[in-house]
């Protein structure tokens, strides 16, 4: 029996339509501000209200609908006890839902005991706002691609292998660039079920297979070091390659193809495929079709995965040697300056002269105040500061 239910999400998305302040002393603060600011809040209130009030009502307990009809739901003039009454409406539907996606989650971790680790480590990280990229169906097996970069996994793509599907549901057919809202795994007699929720068209989708599987694909080092130093866009595809550990298995994935790639002196090639790249797009040609992408605003690199996950930081939490400490600090290398500030932090007192030098050749900004803040305070804390580099952070120490 599944939990999660199309409209379990729709009750929950409406009884959240209209949220409203919880006390007497929030209407202070809000009304306050309003006026301040020369904002007619009541009727920004009232517009609100009218904005959701069909569907509102649609879900309402009736003992609220009078209050929707004259306008005072969302208002401070709501009577006090009609006001608690719909906040706890309010945390009843929501503990309702929570009661949903935990018994979903259940039901997940139990089906999961008998499916292959890297399904296991698929759900073992959230699938929410992750997006098809590619669907494909061969034979009585579905294989779907997710790309799970703007959501919550460290895994960058998954290659879910649907085998010997027997039946599928859903109220409209799957579409490329949909995105995961909830999801609910489930052991069956003769196999296993999985059901979606999606976004953008909004879709309850139920697939019932034999097995399931799944492959994970992951950036490589050298593209997520770039990307967070905001290198990517200046380093040449070339660059790119190079950087590679040639060791390692690497595919091109993009929303139609799927290739190995194989190195070459100087350059890689794809497996059964050829491509051609110039400033403004990527052409790739395989069995006579040519798929062709702008590459103006995303780097071919962003097309690289491997199926190793590397953390790209390890090596950040390895001491640099005490003489090297303070021209890592002071340079332009990222990596090398985090390691020298772990490195001081780590030991304050063997490393106190060096600390006192580069804080007092350190130039405040927005970008490194926050980060300033934190080991400025610990070396206080720790007793390295001299007067001079106190005075000099006087604004940043904290001395409660």
């Amino acid at each position: 029996m599944w939990n999660l239910t199309k409209e379990s999400k729709e009750k929950f998305r409406k009884a959240n339509l209209l949220p409203i302040h919880e006390s007497d002393e929030e209407w202070e603060i809000v009304l306050k501000e309003a006026e301040e600011e020369e904002e007619d809040i009541i009727q920004r209130l009232k517009d609100d209200l009218n904005e959701v009030k069909d569907e509102l009502i649609q879900i309402l307990p009736s003992k609220f609908i009078p209050y929707v009809e004259n306008g005072t739901l969302n208002q401070p003039t709501l009577p006090k006890s009609v006001r608690e009454d719909y906040l706890n409406w309010m945390r009843e539907s929501e503990k309702e839902f929570e009661q949903i996606l935990s018994a979903a989650y259940e039901n997940t971790e139990r089906a999961l005991s008998y499916l292959p680790k890297t399904v296991q480590e698929v759900f073992s990280q959230s699938l929410h706002d992750s997006i098809i990229q590619k669907i494909e169906r061969d034979g009585d097996n579905l294989h779907l691609y997710i790309n799970t970069s703007g959501g919550f996994t460290s895994v960058d793509i998954i290659h879910f292998i649907f085998k010997g599907v027997t039946k599928e549901e859903t109220d409209q057919p799957l579409e490329v660039g949909q995105w995961f809202i909830y999801d609910e795994l489930m052991k069956t007699d003769d196999g296993f079920a999985f059901r979606v929720l999606f976004d953008c068209p909004e879709t309850q989708w139920t697939i019932y297979m034999k097995d399931l599987d799944a492959e994970l694909f992951y950036y490589p080092v050298p593209t997520k070091i770039l990307k967070d130093n905001e290198q990517l866009e200046e380093t040449s595809f070339d660059e790119f390659v190079n950087m590679l550990n040639q060791d390692q298995k690497y595919w091109f994935i993009t929303p139609d193809v799927v290739l190995p790639v194989k190195f070459i002196h100087n350059g890689i090639e794809l497996e059964n495929a050829t491509f051609q790249l110039d400033e403004n797009k990527l052409v790739i040609t395989m069995h006579g079709n040519q798929y062709t992408y702008d590459i103006k605003e995303l780097h071919p690199a962003s097309f690289i995965y491997t199926d190793i996950y590397e953390d790209p930081y390890q090596d950040l939490d390895e001491t640099l040697p005490f003489d090297e400490i303070e021209a890592a600090a002071l340079g332009n290398n990222v990596s090398l300056s985090i390691r020298a500030w772990n490195t001081m932090y780590q030991f304050p007192h063997e490393t106190k002269e060096v600390i006192n030098r580069i804080l007092l050749n350190t130039t405040f900004s927005e970008e490194n105040e926050m980060a300033l803040s934190v080991y400025v305070n610990h070396f206080y804390k720790e007793g390295v500061l001299t007067k001079e580099t106190i005075n000099k952070y006087r604004d940043f120490i904290d001395e409660d």
